[in-house]
């Protein structure tokens, strides 16, 4: 009598079957660990920040995306990305941003590319800090401590001399066509009637452009006066 043909592998014990069933599926165990990682290096680290104005022009651009560093402060002449909702006036960004599955969606997809609309924030360079003297204008030039920085600006430029508070910097832009920096907001309402930005309202120093990338690299960062 021929004896019934042998398996090619033995039957799996219940007990394996159950304990594999239960076994967490990792495609989505490595997604929760990447979305982890990134909220960690965003919370502390590094955060990417989408340029809305030519403010900065031609440091940067409209449309222009750049890493923030949030390690350390900020000292003069760096170039700051600066949460101003609370120091300078304006429009409200955060409005329909929590309204429905569209209004979250659309929160979600504007922090994947470094766009907060919960907040106002602007790009600029720190040029005077805590106990400096800051005046405007002398021969079409902001000066700090006497020192000419920054661009030439309009001939209507409202003329003021005002000396930076400790622990608030003063902020200026290098485009004074669409500036929106502490100058343009001196005695405007602003939260201290000199434009001036709390140093815990920084968000990061920026460190480099990383799009568009036929402009790859570290924005430059003019330490003399620009004609």
């Amino acid at each position: 009598m021929t004896s019934p043909a042998p398996h090619d592998t033995d039957p799996v014990p219940a007990s394996t079957a159950a304990a594999g069933s239960r076994r967490a599926h990792p495609v989505p165990v490595l997604l929760a660990a990447g979305v982890l990682a990134v909220m960690l290096v965003r919370a502390f680290l590094a955060q990417p920040y989408a340029v809305a104005s030519d403010s900065m022009y031609p440091t940067l651009a409209e449309g222009d995306r750049v890493l923030v560093q949030k390690a350390g402060g900020a000292d003069r002449g760096d170039l700051v990305v600066a949460d101003v909702t609370a120091a300078w006036p304006g429009p409200d960004r955060s409005t329909h941003v929590d309204d429905g599955v569209i209004g979250r969606a659309l929160g979600a997809a504007s922090g994947a590319l470094g766009i907060d609309l919960g907040e106002k924030s602007v790009v600029a360079r720190v040029v005077a800090t805590g106990g400096d003297e800051v005046e405007c204008c002398t021969d079409g030039r902001l000066r700090v401590n006497g020192d000419a920085v920054g661009p030439r600006l309009p001939e209507n430029a409202a003329p003021f001399r005002l000396t930076v508070a400790g622990g608030r910097v003063f902020l200026l832009s290098d485009n004074p066509a669409t500036a929106s920096d502490s100058r343009t907001h001196v005695g405007a309402g602003s939260e201290t009637t000199d434009g001036t930005v709390a140093g815990s309202a920084i968000t990061g120093t920026v460190v480099t452009r990383i799009w568009p990338l036929s402009r790859l690299g570290t924005p430059t960062s003019p330490t003399t006066p620009q004609p």
